[in-house]
């Protein structure tokens, strides 16, 4: 297997196999949270799982748009922002289509990185830059990390999950 073929099936299968193995992926993290309990916060200084789903989404655009060869901003805004505030009241169907594009987004940037090959993974995604292999491994770090918070959120507010 090719490393681009590895990473962009890495992007996938954490985010959203329930059958990955050691990981709990954000889908089955975010399984049967409506829009209410999506937009809760378990204290001050803390997110509620909607904002860390927005949050997510936007970096994935953000590294799909620079690894597309875009310059920075030049493709004007496609998200809610890194880190929005919700706009109340919370409506069902504003939280499916924010979690669906979260998976979306994600498969899309899987494709675009299945497309790279070898050598163009060590190469920079923008002057100056990291490497491509670099931004996309950390991409998958803060999707990660991200959903831990989720599931952190979940927990604290009392949501457990059966499996962790």
């Amino acid at each position: 297997m090719s490393e681009a073929k590895h990473l962009a099936e890495s992007l996938v299968k954490l985010l959203t196999d329930p059958q990955g193995g050691w990981f709990t992926p954000a889908s089955v993290a975010l399984e049967g949270l409506g829009a209410v309990d999506a937009a809760k916060v378990p204290g001050q200084g803390f997110n509620s799982v909607w904002s860390v789903v927005n949050h997510m989404t936007y970096w994935q655009e953000y590294l799909l748009h620079r690894l597309r060869g875009e310059k920075e901003h030049s493709w004007g805004q496609t998200s809610k922002g890194s880190w929005q505030t919700l706009r109340q009241p919370y409506l069902e169907h504003e939280w499916i289509a924010d979690r669906e594009s979260l998976f979306a987004t994600n498969k899309v940037l899987a494709a675009v990185v299945d497309s790279f090959s070898d050598e163009e993974l060590t190469q920079p995604y923008a002057e100056d830059r990291a490497e491509r292999y670099l931004v996309i491994q950390g991409i998958i770090a803060h999707n990660c990390y991200h959903t831990n918070e989720i599931i952190s959120i979940r927990h604290m507010l009392g949501f457990w999950l059966k499996k962790t």
